[in-house]
């Protein structure tokens, strides 16, 4: 009875060991996820674009009209194969044309001896209390004498402002021809006359 009440005691005991609870283990915090929040930005300014030539002329001064203004030539002088003149250019109002002029020839008849041309872009503002200069020259005269006088014929939208003042060039001194290619008729931007 002896070794049954060991046996009982054993497995009691073992029992007891089996069934005891093991001491738990200190539960650990999940680990919260941590949220950064983005950065707060100023907003900022729209991006600045350059104004076109568009706005540009829109904001300036009205188109002129041919009726609004007056030009002439000075001295015609040779230089170089060239003949040379200053045209200068007045306007009764506030009005604006192209930075560069396009200027023609014609002769005594009437005929158109060079096209208009323009030299450039832009536009310029004309005030009525200043007058403005433009250098000109002719090369490359390879043709007939024309019909003289000859005159200078400023083109703005299309209709043209004759340049008063002398033959442009004189009588019996057209450029000589130096080459192919036709008479070359070029002027500089117009310029504040100073």
């Amino acid at each position: 009875m002896r070794v049954a009440a060991s046996l009982l005691a054993g497995t009691v005991a073992l029992g007891l060991v089996g069934c005891s609870p093991t001491p738990a283990a200190s539960p650990t915090a999940a680990p919260t996820p941590t949220f950064t929040s983005a950065p707060t930005m100023a907003p900022s300014p729209p991006p600045t674009v350059p104004p076109t030539a568009a706005a540009t002329a829109a904001a300036g001064a009205p188109a002129c009209f041919t009726a609004d203004l007056k030009a002439s030539h000075g001295l015609v002088e040779g230089a170089a194969g060239s003949r040379l003149t200053t045209v200068v250019l007045v306007a009764q109002v506030a009005c604006s044309i192209d930075a560069y002029p396009a200027f023609g020839l014609r002769d005594a008849r009437g005929a158109v001896l060079v096209g208009a041309t323009a030299g450039g872009p832009g536009r310029i503002d004309l005030d009525p209390d200043s007058s403005y200069q433009s250098d000109v020259r002719l090369g490359n005269w390879c043709a007939p004498e024309p019909a003289f006088p000859v005159t200078l014929q400023l083109e703005i939208a299309g209709q043209e402002v004759a340049v008063t003042g002398s033959s442009f060039p004189e009588a019996g001194d057209m450029p000589p021809c130096n080459g192919g290619g036709g008479p070359v008729l070029e002027a500089g931007a117009w310029a504040v006359s100073g």
